[in-house]
């Protein structure tokens, strides 16, 4: 059993920590990750930027873009946000379990939350947390957030599509209302620690930093996550109508149309107006 809180509040960092420990820490036993960071958009794996995020107000106020390796819709992360993630071996995961570590560390603060939807947590039928899965080489990961004291003018601010007209079988997200517990971050990191420990039991927990662990892999996973290739370009294909033009992209590129060839991120910034 293995407990890593992340010090940074790098968005980059944290994530590429998440695709670390998901597939260089196989002989740790169940993993619980704890993090945060500065203000940012981070869409699920399968998603359309474009269509699930105001990019050029985010560009406009310096707040960075990010994809994650799991599936799920596109969140809004701040200093006031607390992020988990349960990874542990396939042939262990119950979806339920994970959940489960949440209520139980928030009912010691005498707050009692639901699952509803899909993969929601709520309060009184206000989401406070989405969550999201990935897996391969036989783990299982399982994340989400837990809105805590997020400014939740900003995520609206910054959660919504940029074009009016897009044509994707990418993911979209599901809007819900949604609200703050309005809890100390540090105190819940204890809770879902202690929550963890008693849920997950494996042993004895054993506490490591991101410091600790093989700096040449976690700067290939940091690279990767930084590099506009997985941000922008992996997007699934897509086509829209914008200032009477019709854009098929397929794989960052244009096709078929007088921008032929052409990487579709750039373009777009040209084609829309960017601050409101």
């Amino acid at each position: 059993m293995l407990i890593v809180e992340s010090q940074s509040k790098d968005v980059y960092r944290n994530l590429a920590i998440e695709e670390y420990l998901m597939d260089q820490m196989s002989d740790s036993g169940p993993i619980l990750f704890l993090w945060q960071s500065e203000c940012a958009v981070v869409m699920g794996k399968n998603q359309n930027p474009w269509k699930e995020c105001r990019l050029g107000l985010m560009k406009a106020d310096g707040v960075p873009l990010a994809r994650r390796i799991s599936g799920g819709g596109t969140v809004y992360h701040d200093a006031g946000n607390l992020n988990y993630c349960i990874i542990v071996d396939r042939t262990a995961y119950r979806e339920e379990q994970a959940y489960e570590m949440v209520f139980h560390a928030l009912e010691s603060f005498g707050i009692r939350a639901e699952k509803t939807g899909k993969s929601n947590l709520s309060v009184d039928g206000r989401k406070f947390s989405g969550n999201a899965f990935a897996f391969r080489k036989g783990r299982a990961l399982h994340h989400g957030t837990l809105l805590l004291q997020t400014d939740l003018e900003r995520l609206n601010r910054y959660l919504g599509s940029m074009f009016e007209k897009i044509d994707t079988h990418a993911i979209a997200s599901v809007p819900a209302e949604v609200m703050n517990l309005c809890l100390n971050v540090a105190e819940v990191s204890v809770a879902l620690k202690k929550s963890f420990q008693f849920l997950y039991k494996d042993g004895s927990a054993a506490e490591k930093a991101p410091s600790d662990f093989d700096n040449s892999e976690l700067k290939r996973c940091f690279k990767k996550q930084m590099a506009d290739e997985w941000k922008y370009d992996a997007t699934p294909r897509f086509s829209l109508d914008t200032n009477g033009l019709q854009l098929d992209v397929v794989k960052g590129r244009i096709e078929g149309s007088e921008y032929d060839g052409d990487l579709f991120r750039d373009v777009a910034f040209s084609l829309v107006c960017w601050v409101d």
